[in-house]
């Protein structure tokens, strides 16, 4: 039997809101309809919903231009980091 095929989710840079990113994250993820968009849901979407590899391109610079965004992108990003840990199904790569 073969090794499934990884899934790419690349994250565009110029989604202009947290709520559009979390949004994005969950339906690019197929995270659950009760999803709390929150960074602690997203630990336990991250850490247990993911049952097939996937590797989440993060990109290094955001176009958005807004700091709040993303200073809470980079939580973000952290949280998928450390979740990659604790789930073999997910990994992070940054993008150029």
């Amino acid at each position: 039997m073969s090794e499934p095929v990884e899934k790419r989710v690349v994250v565009p840079a110029d989604i202009d809101s947290i709520e559009g990113l979390y949004a994005f994250l969950q339906e690019s993820l197929d995270f659950p309809g009760w999803f709390g968009r929150n960074l602690n849901a997203l630990w336990d979407c991250a850490t247990a919903d993911i049952e097939k590899p996937v590797c989440v391109v993060w990109p290094r610079h955001w176009t958005c231009g807004n700091p709040y965004h993303y200073l809470e992108a980079i939580r973000m990003l952290d949280v998928l980091r450390e979740a990659s840990q604790e789930n073999p199904n997910l990994r992070v790569e940054m993008s150029d």
